[in-house]
């Protein structure tokens, strides 16, 4: 039977336009992409997942406010896909319960999605009764939790089963820093509040990998699947404001690989897949000579790095840098999983956001999100890029998965 393949695009947005989820046909000869529909233009998808052995595409609505509602966290959605249309139909939602949900994975026993939260930056003064009489008040921030949501046969969103709390977020401390972005306003704090900004599984499922920008941390969890429980493994304490944003393994080797929002640069961890125990082993420049020193970029907000993904024959690691210069990084990886900065290359949009390899890691496509378009790169022998000429209208993407399917 042929094969059909199917590009999935969660499309994510500051604004309240421009959202939703776009599919696509993807053609593996050329890499070439043909719009079939987008749906839901009222969903934040800033990360979007799919299920491993279901025709199922989970996605977050990264928003702060339930409909109608002020505050209160995002949601979660599972959608079912047609193998002959690649069209999707919503089978379930639920509340996140904390603010931007920002990426969702499943567990090795495709029982359960993990929910990771990045959550607002916003306080609210609360006036308290002290235990003595007198009269005070507490400062009370949003929570970052880590989701553990249970999956039904079909495949669709049960019930919450558990939420790790990775800080309590009540306010600042000695080291804190308060940032605005200068282009977008958005507010960025350091070491105030927890921001989730990702989960990731091992290749084995048994560990998953979270940074945590808003902390400067990366953590390791593992799930108890007995009593349905997250377990905190390990933490790094990374440098102050570097924001550590996505993380990806390394398809055999216990490798693991972080990128930071404001500081062009890879971490490189060796990690034990039974304890979930991590430990720093190099850092790598992102930017070449042509590129580096330029990193205060455009209305003096610095280059940072978006997405970071590792090519499944493990020789190459891909990562997005964005601010003045939009490009895609290439990094050879030697046998041991240390990294060597290889090409900048641009990626040809603007703000390359989310990236995504076809089945057979011979392209890369690239979601630009400001640009509303998305690049496609072919994949060469040696893991450099190089454009196609092929660039295709997009709404906002931020996040690009392929289906495949038996036709």
């Amino acid at each position: 039977m042929a094969q059909k393949m199917y590009a999935y695009v969660g499309n994510w947005n500051f604004h309240p336009a421009d959202k939703g989820i776009s599919v696509y046909v993807f053609d593996p000869e050329d890499g070439s992409l043909e719009l079939i529909e987008t749906i839901k233009p009222e969903v934040a998808a800033g990360q979007i997942w799919l299920h491993p052995d279901k025709p199922v595409l989970y996605c977050v609505d990264e928003v702060g406010n339930r409909v109608g509602e002020l505050g209160g966290g995002g949601y979660v959605l599972a959608f079912a896909i047609d193998p002959e249309t690649g069209k999707l139909t919503q089978i379930s939602r639920i509340d996140s319960l904390c603010p931007e949900p920002c990426y969702v994975v499943t567990d090795k026993t495709r029982k359960h999605v993990l929910v990771s939260s990045h959550v607002d930056p916003f306080n609210v003064t609360k006036v308290v009764k002290n235990d003595d009489g007198s009269w005070g008040n507490k400062v009370l921030m949003d929570d970052a939790g880590l989701l553990l949501v249970g999956l039904k046969d079909d495949g669709s969103l049960d019930a919450i089963k558990d939420v790790y709390i990775t800080h309590s977020n009540q306010g600042l401390a000695p080291d804190s820093q308060k940032l605005v972005d200068p282009v977008t306003g958005h507010i960025q704090l350091t070491r105030v509040l927890s921001r989730q900004h990702a989960v990731m599984p091992s290749p084995s499922g048994n560990i998953f990998a979270v940074p945590d920008k808003g902390m400067d941390r990366v953590y390791t969890f593992r799930v108890d699947q007995e009593n349905e429980k997250i377990e905190l493994c390990d933490v790094y304490q990374d440098d102050l404001g570097l924001f550590p944003r996505y993380a990806s393994f390394h398809p055999t080797l216990p490798v693991l690989y972080t990128n930071n929002e404001r500081k062009c640069e890879v971490h490189v961890f060796s990690y034990d897949d039974e304890t979930g125990k991590i430990a720093l082993l190099q850092k790598e420049e992102l930017l070449t000579d042509e590129y580096r020193g330029k990193e205060y970029s455009i209305k003096a907000r610095p280059m940072g790095a978006q997405d970071i993904l590792a090519h499944p024959n493990g020789k190459a690691l891909y990562c997005t840098v964005e601010g003045g210069d939009n490009l895609l990084v290439t990094l050879k990886v030697d046998d041991k999983g240390r990294v060597k900065l290889a090409q900048n290359i641009d990626c040809e949009g603007t703000m390359p956001r989310g990236i995504c390899l076809s089945p057979d890691g011979k392209f890369l496509l690239s979601g630009n999100l400001t640009s509303g378009d998305i690049t496609v790169f072919a994949v060469g022998e040696d893991g450099l890029l190089t454009y196609t000429g092929k660039k295709y209208d997009a709404v906002s993407p931020s996040a690009i998965r392929i289906y495949v399917t038996e036709a």
